[in-house]
């Protein structure tokens, strides 16, 4: 499975298959292995041992790795592009494709065109994999064009819809 861990401003991808870690194209053999409760754990990389401590929230951990304490966001691939494509800055002038930031299906259109919207507006309601996902607005702006009717199937990176000035005619 994938991960995308943040620790002091950089992000790093993991994808963890068996007992194997790729880590930003970097593999190494590991060994996870709990020794109390879900707090602290015993890690093995390649043959260097580590005892961890982890508290806090499953998505923002603090970790306490040889007495050094870090503080982290652990964020899965679905989590990681749904807080990536909400989190662009937004574009005042020209028009705005909004995408959609995995491959499902429309489930419903919430916006027409011609329509004022709002930084933040729902647009578009995507499923994937059993998960309903609002894909807002990025920018105040009147809807220049739908690309997409309910029940379509899209990929990801599909153009959804196109926002552009609130005067744009």
């Amino acid at each position: 499975m994938k991960y995308y861990v943040t620790m002091e401003e950089k992000t790093l991808e993991i994808d963890i298959t068996d007992a194997v870690a790729t880590i930003d194209g970097k593999q190494l053999a590991i060994d996870l292995r709990s020794i109390s409760a879900d707090t602290l754990f015993s890690l093995i990389v390649g043959s260097s041992s580590h005892e961890v401590l982890l508290e806090g929230p499953a998505n923002a951990l603090e970790v306490t790795v040889g007495g050094e304490l870090f503080h982290i966001v652990v964020q899965d691939e679905w989590e990681y592009r749904l807080a990536n494509i909400q989190r662009k800055d937004k574009t005042e002038t020209g028009e705005t494709t909004v995408r959609a930031p995995m491959p499902g299906q429309v489930l419903r259109v919430e916006v027409e065109e011609g329509a004022v919207v709002k930084h933040g507006q729902g647009l578009v309601i995507l499923s994937a994999m059993k998960m309903e996902n609002e894909i807002r607005s990025p920018r105040d702006g009147r809807v220049v064009k739908v690309h997409v009717v309910k029940a379509d199937k899209v990929e990801q990176n599909a153009e959804l819809v196109t926002i552009g000035p609130v005067d744009a005619d």
